[in-house]
């Protein structure tokens, strides 16, 4: 395991730094592509971003190096003038929440959310707790950050703040319980351990907690909710005979659910449909978001329960967004992210996953029966074609205008979505790395397929005339 007070130098312009700040927040390994001085630049550069005299939140999840990148950090928000906020460490939901709910400027949470324990980073919002993300603000932070130029003012100050109380209250008072159900939680040994217990005790809940002890190492299972990393709370929901099984990832921004027979899920192609069985027959006709990379069975299933498909294109704050203009009951990725206007769209797991328990307390049914409720289309593997940053974003705008001669409906909002009553391709480049990923489904094995090589092959042909 790492020094948390590991002191490596680091060339702000260097290629490590440089990656550092990716489509939705700023991370990397830490003391490899980022440290101490990092942070405190970073701090100067969102408080000049912001403007002096703003009051900034700042939170911390239970990593080994987020102390020292605490610490840093606050100090370069104060060094141009800013009032910082401390949340102390709690999940970053809560970063979310208290930004808002107190009505800050801005906020920093210090995690690496589902990644590794030697992975640290930030996670940005503005005053509306909704994230920053490359085109909504985080590329102009990160222009200052490498620029520099940072604000010259007095210095600011700090105070603490106990959020968590407040949270937990405002969270309860939101969902609506009518059966009392036998839970199993997984925290991961996550912040989240520190507020769930709460909730579930003040909505008279039957819960059991494992992995329940904050440890920045996360020895217990991998930091990420996955069919692989909650085989113990598939044993445990088994054993005890529970109704549900919840496991959250490290910060508490990542959901996976278990069912009553063991199943193992956490896609927004199950969530959304789900959350919109239960929230259309209170709302009838309402609109409903979600990205573009969830299945085509989501928007189906929601025009079959009277709603409104909107299709927004990938990233949290696009969906959050779109939920608030648009008057959405709520968003959501087929990451498993959700935005609920009830907490101002905020990315919050925690309140998702009781939204799911609120919804099978109202449907009377067992959560397997709901899952299975909800229709499949056959899909493919997704295949990831290796394709240079530089050049894959052209090839996805020549594949637009190529496609435009073909027989399908396009949808072009996020790379290229090519349909029929059929079936349908999406060709996107991706936002982390060096390749452009195809996937494809169908209402038949056949259909999948054929739209599959459809997509495979309008990448390859434009990569190789590259």
């Amino acid at each position: 395991m790492h020094d948390p007070k590991m002191e490596k130098k680091l060339e702000i312009n260097s290629p490590e730094v440089k990656n550092t700040f990716r489509a939705y927040d700023v991370r990397g390994v830490y003391g490899k592509d980022l440290n101490e001085e990092i942070a405190e630049r970073l701090g100067k550069a969102f408080g000049t971003f912001l403007g002096s005299d703003k009051r900034v939140g700042v939170g911390r999840d239970v990593r080994l190096s987020s102390n020292s990148l605490h610490e840093s950090l606050v100090k370069g928000l104060i060094s141009v003038g800013c009032e910082v906020t401390d949340f102390g460490e709690l999940p970053t939901p809560l970063l979310y929440f208290g930004t808002w709910y107190r009505k800050l400027s801005g906020g920093i949470m210090i995690t690496a959310s589902h990644l590794p324990p030697e992975w640290n980073g930030f996670k940005i919002t503005g005053s509306t707790g909704i994230i920053l993300s490359d085109g909504t603000g985080l590329e102009k932070i990160k222009e200052i950050f490498f620029k520099g130029g940072f604000s010259k003012t007095k210095i600011g100050k700090v105070s603490n703040d106990k959020i968590i109380n407040d949270y937990v209250d405002f969270v309860s008072s939101k969902i609506k319980l009518k059966s009392k159900f036998k839970i199993v939680f997984d925290f991961g040994n996550s912040v989240t351990a520190s507020v769930v217990p709460s909730i579930s005790k003040k909505l008279n809940q039957d819960s059991k907690f494992i992995n329940k002890e904050l440890d920045g190492t996360f020895p217990n299972r991998a930091s990420e909710p996955s069919e692989e990393s909650l085989q113990g709370l598939k044993k445990k929901v088994l054993e005890e005979k529970a109704d549900i099984g919840i496991g959250y990832d490290c910060d508490g921004d990542r959901v996976a659910f278990v069912d009553e027979k063991g199943r193992i899920f956490a896609s927004g192609n199950i969530t959304i449909p789900l959350l919109a069985t239960h929230m259309l027959l209170q709302n009838p006709g309402k609109k409903i978001v979600y990205d573009i990379t969830c299945s085509s069975a989501v928007g189906d299933y929601i025009k079959k329960l009277g709603g409104e498909p909107v299709i927004v294109r990938v990233g949290h704050s696009y969906c959050a967004s779109e939920v608030l203009r648009q008057n959405a009951l709520f968003g959501g990725q087929y990451s498993g992210h959700t935005a609920f206007p009830e907490v101002n769209c905020a990315d919050d797991a925690i309140f998702g996953s009781l939204k799911i328990i609120e919804a099978m307390s109202w449907s009377g049914k067992k959560l397997s029966t709901l899952v299975d409720d909800i229709p499949a289309y056959f899909t493919s593997k997704l295949r990831e074609i290796k394709c240079d940053d530089s050049l894959k974003f052209g090839i996805i705008e020549t594949i637009k205008a190529k496609v435009k001669s073909l027989p399908y409906k396009i949808i072009d909002i996020d790379g290229v979505l090519l349909f029929d009553d059929r079936g349908r391709v999406l060709i996107r480049a991706s936002n982390t790395g060096p390749v452009i990923k195809v996937n494809a489904e169908g209402k038949t094995r056949g259909i999948c397929d054929f739209f599959q090589k459809l997509g495979e092959k309008l990448v390859t042909d434009e990569i190789d005339d590259g």
